[in-house]
C-alpha cells in the first residue's frame, strides 16, 4: 500500500511537472515571439534609417555632381564662344588688313559714325592702337 501511495505521488508530481513544463514552454514561446517581433521592428527601423541616410547622401552627391557639371559646361560654352569670337576677329583682321589703306580708313570712319561714336571718342579710347593714318582718316 505504501508503494501504491508512493507511485500515485510520483505520478502526480510527474503530471504536475509536465503541466508546468508545458506552461513554461508556452510562456517561453510567447516571450520568444515578443522578442523576435521587437528585434524585427528594430531591424526594420534600422533598415529604413540606412535607406534614408543613403538617399540623403545620394541627393547630396547628385547636387554636387550637377553643380560640377554645370560649372564645367559653362566653362566649355565660354571657351567655345571665345574661340568663335577669336576666329571671327582673326578673319575680320585678315579682311581689314587686305583692304587698301584708303578703303580701310573710310571703313573705320563709317563704322565709328554708324555706331554713334564721335571720332574724338575713338581717338581718345584707342589712341595707342590706331595708326596715325587711321586717326587722320577719322577727321577727314
Amino acid at each position: 500500500m505504501f508503494m501504491q501511495g508512493f507511485e500515485k505521488i510520483l505520478e502526480h508530481i510527474k503530471s504536475e511537472s509536465e503541466k508546468e513544463c508545458r506552461d513554461i514552454a508556452v510562456e517561453a514561446n510567447k516571450e520568444s515571439a515578443r522578442i523576435i517581433d521587437l528585434y524585427s521592428q528594430n531591424e526594420q527601423e534600422a533598415y529604413w534609417n540606412c535607406v534614408k541616410s543613403g538617399s540623403l547622401e545620394i541627393e547630396k552627391r547628385a547636387a554636387m555632381l550637377t553643380s560640377l557639371a554645370e560649372d564645367q559646361s559653362g566653362k566649355l560654352i565660354d571657351k567655345v564662344k571665345q574661340d568663335a569670337l577669336d576666329d571671327v576677329l582673326t578673319l575680320a583682321a585678315k579682311k581689314l588688313s587686305a583692304l587698301p589703306s584708303k578703303n580701310y580708313n573710310q571703313l573705320l570712319k563709317k563704322l565709328g559714325v554708324e555706331q554713334g561714336c564721335k571720332p574724338e571718342y575713338l581717338v581718345e579710347q584707342y589712341r595707342d592702337e590706331l595708326a596715325p593714318s587711321v586717326i587722320s582718316a577719322l577727321f577727314d
